[in-house]
């Protein structure tokens, strides 16, 4: 009985913490007026299984543009240079099988409040990630949960930028 109390402590205690953690990168993303869309080049098993960076650029683009999220063509310094970076990995599993690793992260320019040092740097402020397994000739269904994560992104932007309504 004490064993399953622990063990019950434990995932509270985790869960809290999680859902602190999760709220404290949502909160990296106030203000954020608009994001620049960096999908890095992906592996040629990728590309022979189905799935280009283009195709992956278009289907970000679109669902960010559907939540109504502003999209630049290139960083914009006023917004911290933010970059929603999409990574996508695959490692050969078995003969017609690979593994596969999907990134969605934001990218801003951050200062350190310890340091007098105005200069910014880069750093990660919001992240999500996704595994599975799919077939050589199927890596277009990673974009499954790529849509997934992107939809993490979405959800926690809308959260600390909810969308005005205009006067007509």
């Amino acid at each position: 009985m004490r064993t399953l109390s622990i063990r019950i402590l434990i995932l509270l205690l985790l869960l809290v913490s999680l859902s602190y953690s999760q709220a404290r990168t949502r909160e990296s993303l106030r203000g954020l007026s608009g994001v620049y869309v960096y999908v890095l080049p992906v592996g040629k098993e990728i590309e022979a299984g189905g799935l280009t960076r283009s195709q992956i650029q278009k289907a970000v683009q679109k669902q960010l543009s559907d939540a109504a999220i502003p999209l630049y063509n290139e960083p914009q310094s006023a917004e911290g240079s933010a970059n929603l970076a999409i990574t996508i990995d695959t490692v050969k599993y078995s003969p017609g099988a690979f593994l596969y690793a999907v990134e969605v992260e934001l990218l801003q320019e951050v200062h350190l409040a310890r340091r007098a040092d105005p200069e910014p740097f880069e750093a990660e402020t919001w992240a999500a990630k996704a595994l599975g397994i799919t077939g050589a000739n199927r890596m277009d269904l990673i974009l499954e949960p790529l849509k997934a994560r992107l939809g993490d992104f979405i959800a926690d932007y809308l959260a600390v930028n909810p969308k005005t309504s205009t006067p007509k």
